[in-house]
């Protein structure tokens, strides 16, 4: 987690008080177009920040039962049935060089393995917290299906491209053949008639409203132009901001869901928002959550599963979605 340097204690502690998310779920109004003509299909499933708090986080940020909450979020995970596949954005763990941190999110992967259910992760900056040669190397131990930390993954009528959006850890070499790997992959997709919609995955935002965390300015400048110039492009995945936020660009999709365990971040709202947030609670705070992605023939649908405050029942606070034309 990266702080501002703006009045980051006093202004995050009263940002972060608890009465402002009382009344969270009554006060939230999602669309949610079905998908047509039935809902089956296929089902994604997507989480985030699932690293417990560091001791110096919370000095500036309240605790809020974090761990578990983040074993209810990775129970209703298990919990749902025959997932096509399981996406972690990043952030699985509080230091990714430390094979303790590992023992939790470990348990959760060979759960879902053993029901074989593919998991894809992405490196966030967490993974390289302590030294970033062993942090590389314990998250390759947990997701070893690819040799580099971007790739790409066909769940048609989806394709996935993952990206490391951690461009201080790459240096000049891999940042230009990601970038041409990128690149090439959307061209690709662009031309594959199995494929209808394309899905970016990385850590970082390029666009949030957090108070906490600065958005991706080299992700805003490497990776949202060509995705905007992609007619199958549909949605550009990210967490490191530990909230729930939604915007758009250009008719494109661009979703921040941060909420797998880590100590929440608070949010500029209202005449302080930096960029139009189409989430429907305005809470400065949102709740601990996953993300749903459903998916078939006719179009596809995004749902945010969230867990209610007692931490013991969860409601699908927010779905939209479209067809894929």
């Amino acid at each position: 987690m990266e702080p501002t340097v703006k009045s980051v204690l006093g202004r995050v502690l009263a940002a972060c008080a608890l009465a402002g998310i009382i009344g969270i779920f009554s006060s939230a109004s999602a669309p949610s177009p079905p998908l047509t003509p039935s809902d089956a299909g296929k089902t994604i499933l997507v989480l985030s920040d699932t690293q417990a708090p560091m001791f110096w986080e919370m000095l500036i940020l309240p605790w809020n039962r974090n761990e578990e909450a983040r074993q209810k979020i990775m129970e209703l995970v298990l919990s749902e049935p025959n997932p096509a596949a399981v996406f972690h954005l990043g952030d699985a763990v509080a230091r990714g060089s430390e094979e303790k941190d590992w023992k939790p999110i470990d348990d959760f992967l060979s759960r879902l393995r053993a029901r074989g259910v593919p998991v894809y992760g992405v490196m966030g900056n967490h993974e390289y917290i302590s030294s970033s040669a062993k942090g590389a190397a314990r998250f390759k131990k947990r997701f070893p299906e690819f040799p580099l930390s971007w790739f790409s993954v066909r769940i048609v009528p989806l394709a996935f491209i993952v990206l490391n959006s951690n461009f201080w850890e790459l240096t000049k070499k891999a940042r230009a053949e990601q970038q041409k790997f990128y690149e090439e992959q959307l061209a690709t997709l662009e031309n594959d008639p199995e494929v209808k919609g394309i899905v970016v995955c990385a850590h970082h935002p390029p666009y949030t409203n957090s108070k906490i965390v600065n958005r991706s300015f080299e992700g805003d400048r490497e990776f949202v132009p060509p995705f905007l110039k992609s007619r199958k492009a549909k949605l550009f995945l990210s967490g490191h901001s530990h909230a729930a936020e939604h915007f758009i660009r250009e008719g494109k999709h661009f979703l921040v869901l941060g909420g797998g365990g880590g100590l929440l971040h608070p949010l500029h709202i209202g005449s302080d928002a930096r960029y139009e947030d189409h989430f429907p609670l305005r809470t400065e705070r949102r709740w601990f959550h996953y993300l749903r992605l459903q998916m078939n023939e006719e179009g596809w649908k995004v749902t945010f599963r969230m867990l209610r405050q007692d931490l013991a029942s969860w409601v699908d606070i927010y779905s939209f979605g479209a067809s894929w034309d």
